[in-house]
């Protein structure tokens, strides 16, 4: 047994083991961003999709090629494409978190650059369902744009909750960014895992989800590594099936794994 499997074994194992004695197990997710063309990294990306039959959705930048990352998404299970911003540019004034909308800007103006960005998807052969704004800055214009627009919002961290029915976060990174990229590190990473796996049990929060981010052009050998060993305890299942308030229970997931 590998280091890692041998922590996510310790780590999470009983806690995973309290979920299925209470007839449930947790519904993972899988989100990766930052992509703009295919590269070397993207195919190692999707072919862990593959490997583990591991649904991803793949954020891309709508100034990249994605008519090419369409076609490589194409022919993986269950894979889609979100929108990642507009052009991922910071346009925070000095002092401010980084982000792309800010209060100055118009609704009109944000909703025209979404119509822009939506339509270069479009133009690929793809209907996206799911903005991803960088920096995970969800600015209340950008919400409204995205309401009108028809399309849900992930960013980082939050629980699913009435107030905002159509937004699905990612909860898990599994890297570090300062002083610079690097993979977060098993026990750190697990830690938080238990910690949020615990509070969905204790409340009973059971069809809450739980989101995997990676960002594969960042990626060190020790993230690509430990993947290999999450991914089949996580068994991440397709975004779209979580749509909706429906509870996740041990029999359903076994349907979405083998129907």
């Amino acid at each position: 047994m590998s280091l890692h499997r041998l922590l996510i074994a310790v780590v999470i194992g009983p806690e995973l083991a309290r979920w299925k004695a209470a007839g449930h197990v947790p519904a993972f997710w899988w989100r990766d961003d930052d992509a703009r063309r295919p590269t070397p990294a993207l195919d190692r990306l999707l072919s862990l999709s593959v490997r583990f039959a591991a649904p991803i959705t793949v954020a891309a930048v709508p100034d990249g090629d994605i008519a090419a990352l369409a076609k490589a998404c194409r022919v993986i299970p269950g894979a889609e494409l979100a929108i990642h911003g507009f052009r991922h540019e910071n346009r925070a004034p000095p002092g401010l978190p980084f982000g792309e909308v800010y209060d100055l800007d118009r609704l009109a103006d944000v909703m025209s650059d979404l119509s822009g960005a939506t339509e270069v998807f479009r133009r690929a052969g793809v209907t996206p369902r799911l903005f991803v704004p960088p920096w995970n800055n969800a600015h209340p214009t950008l919400k409204r744009a995205l309401d009108l627009q028809g399309l849900s919002l992930s960013c980082y961290g939050q629980m699913r909750s009435a107030a905002e029915p159509n937004r699905l976060d990612a909860h898990l990174d599994v890297m570090r960014w300062k002083p610079a990229a690097r993979f977060r590190g098993a026990a750190r990473f697990l830690l938080r895992a238990r910690r949020l796996l615990a509070e969905r049990r204790t409340t009973g929060a059971w069809d809450q989800p739980l989101g995997l981010l990676t960002h594969h052009l960042d990626h060190d050998e020790a993230a690509w590594r430990f993947l290999e060993a999450f991914l089949p305890i996580a068994r991440p299942v397709a975004r779209t099936s979580l749509d909706g308030p429906a509870t996740v229970s041990l029999r359903d997931k076994i349907i979405l794994k083998t129907g």
